[in-house]
């Protein structure tokens, strides 16, 4: 059986740093060469970083990057690199807009010669993907590639979902492996679905494939690697480790030649090496489910704050699990001796919160301030007072201690974070973002929210997990179980069957008598649900943090702020008469796995 040598180049995502992408990916095309390596694969858009959203849209920017792929097709030798970037591509249709001139490619290059290029055929538009707005299809799915006496397929990414695609077409077409540059982003159980699809590409086609992917944090994206080696019968032959930047090279056995019917471009025509001993380093293993989320917390916070130009972060600091885990997380990423968690006790603030706050410091080993609101509280409560006047009696919220002590609290943590240069983080998360419980000039206002994709019962699973943290959580926070109904008044449901009402609305488009189906109390139900709608306008106000889920908040959910469906809901809305058992719901409900 023939084998071909295949080298992955699991690069970390630097968008717009088209230098230093080619820098590396210059490293890794010198590496390759140097182990004999055949064909080297690297990530969708390596030349440019993903998603570049509409820097392509700026002519420079395109003209960099086609003049940094050619300056790597010169420097490319015996070695076939498989290159994704951007390219010019001549309009298909005459009423297509100028922006989308534009294609994501992969250039195949070789001996000091570009010597060919496959454009992307499917351009998704869901999630934080939104490629057909400013790209342009390919419209070539069968072209196949001879490097040597090996016939080659090129499918980018979005082309391996379809069932009936480039894979197909290529395969069909006398194609005896997949070569696959993919940009796939993170989020709970996204591996297991990962490695099931490029299984059921494999087999289905017969043909093994190769799936390079990016590692790193983009915005509140992030990727986690991951990259994959699947033989011809659908087994996996390779995965490398999550999280970090990371080369491998495996000799991929490969099926017999095919009769050649599609589109055909050669690369060279060396013959390749008949390797007797086949080279197959062993897999990384998958990661603990609780360990993965926390690291790519851990990735998606540390490459925004560097990339960004931030060294060290700020936060508030209270006795809840909220900003304890924060604080975990940014001791983490930046140091404990580069954080400093600020006390702000006010009025309401029991002495116990206030102790609780110094023994989270403590126990992470970072800097800690406290710094008393009842001074300021006086001096802004009088300078209200005058100006407000008469609006006073008719607006008391504005003078309100809670509101007027979020607002305090949010604008000393501003202060320090303008003084000292630190990165203002916000220790919101997910399920009181939902229903409006995240105090929109409070815990919801920073720089960077890491949690806000964290529903609430897997913050507390996250800091009683032993292999999280280098620091720890004391166990009177952990044992903590606050709740929102001081902030919104009301009753609210316990967070386990909280986090299942909001995982299943957000994520899951459910309705109202969808979850009452699942035994859910319908009052209960509808007092949620409009809670997470009437919360829109606040959610659009705080700032990004790390997706970790299939549907966050943000580019995946595009909600319209001022919407009469909701209204419409509300008012039609008659309690449902049914008599339904309200269910014990623990954490395990509440976190259901993705589909």
């Amino acid at each position: 059986m023939s084998h071909l040598r295949v080298a992955i180049g699991q690069l970390p995502v630097a968008v717009g740093d088209i230098q230093g992408n080619a820098e590396r990916i210059g490293e890794t095309m010198d590496w390759a060469e140097a182990h004999d390596v055949d064909v080297l694969v690297l990530p969708e858009l390596a030349l440019t970083g993903y998603p570049v959203a509409d820097l392509v849209l700026h002519r420079e920017f395109v003209a960099e990057a086609e003049d940094a792929a050619d300056a790597l097709a010169r420097r490319a030798g015996a070695t076939t690199t498989v290159l994704s970037t951007i390219t010019r591509v001549p309009p298909r249709r005459s009423w297509d807009s100028v922006e989308r001139h534009v294609a994501i490619s992969a250039v195949v290059i070789n001996r000091g010669e570009r010597r060919g290029v496959y454009h992307k055929v499917l351009l998704p538009t869901y999630g934080a993907f939104d490629e057909g707005r400013t790209m342009a299809p390919g419209g070539e799915p069968g072209a196949i590639w001879r490097i040597g006496d090996i016939v080659a397929g090129i499918a980018i990414c979005e082309d391996l979902w379809s069932g009936d695609g480039p894979p197909e077409a290529q395969a069909r077409g006398g194609a005896q492996i997949l070569l696959a540059p993919n940009a796939s982003s993170y989020h709970r159980s996204k591996r297991e679905g990962r490695e099931q699809l490029a299984s059921q590409v494999a087999w289905r086609n017969g043909i093994p494939l190769v799936y390079a992917n990016f590692v790193g944090g983009q915005d509140d994206i992030v990727f986690d690697g991951s990259s994959l080696v699947v033989g011809a019968d659908g087994e996996l032959l390779y995965r490398a480790p999550a999280f970090i930047e990371h080369r491998a090279f495996v000799d991929v056995p490969l099926p017999p030649h095919r009769p050649v019917t599609g589109p055909l471009r050669t690369v060279h025509t060396v013959p390749v090496p008949d390797r007797s001993h086949a080279h197959m380093p062993p897999s990384a293993e998958p990661l603990d489910e609780l360990v993965e989320v926390w690291q790519a917390l851990q990735v998606g916070t540390r490459d925004f704050a560097r990339r960004n130009g931030y060294e060290q972060a700020v936060l508030g600091l209270s006795g809840g699990i909220d900003a304890a885990l924060t604080a975990m997380l940014a001791a983490d990423v930046f140091g404990p001796g580069q954080v400093l968690g600020v006390a702000m006790p006010g009025p309401e603030t029991q002495e116990q919160e206030l102790a609780d706050a110094r023994a989270v410091a403590a126990s992470l080993g970072i800097g800690f301030a406290v710094v008393p609101l009842d001074p300021l509280m006086a001096s802004t409560e009088d300078a209200l007072s005058a100006a407000m006047g008469e609006v006073e009696r008719t607006t008391p919220d504005v003078l309100d201690s809670g509101p007027r002590a979020a607002r305090l609290r949010a604008g000393i943590l501003a202060a320090v974070s303008d003084a000292h240069g630190h990165l203002m983080l916000a220790t919101a998360n997910k399920t009181e973002l939902s229903i409006g419980a995240a105090t929109l000039r409070s815990d919801s206002v920073g720089g960077f929210a890491p949690l806000r994709d964290c529903p609430k019962t897997l913050l507390y699973r996250l800091g009683e997990h032993p292999a999280v943290g280098h620091g720890r959580i004391p166990d009177r926070v952990l044992s903590k179980r606050t709740t929102a109904q001081q902030r919104l008044g009301g009753e609210l449901p316990p967070y386990a069957m909280l986090d299942t009402i909001v995982q299943r609305y957000v994520q899951y488009g459910d309705g109202v008598e969808d979850l009452v189906a699942r035994g859910l109390d319908p009052d209960v139900v509808l007092d949620v649900l409009h809670r997470i709608d009437d919360a829109e306008l606040a959610r659009r106000q705080s700032p990004p943090g790390v997706t970790i889920g299939a549907r966050a908040f943000g580019t995946d959910r595009r909600m319209p702020i001022t919407n009469d469906w909701r209204t419409k809901r509300r008012r039609d809305s008659a309690r449902l008469d049914a008599d339904h058992p309200q269910p014990t719901l623990g954490p395990e409900t509440a976190e259901e796995p993705d589909r």
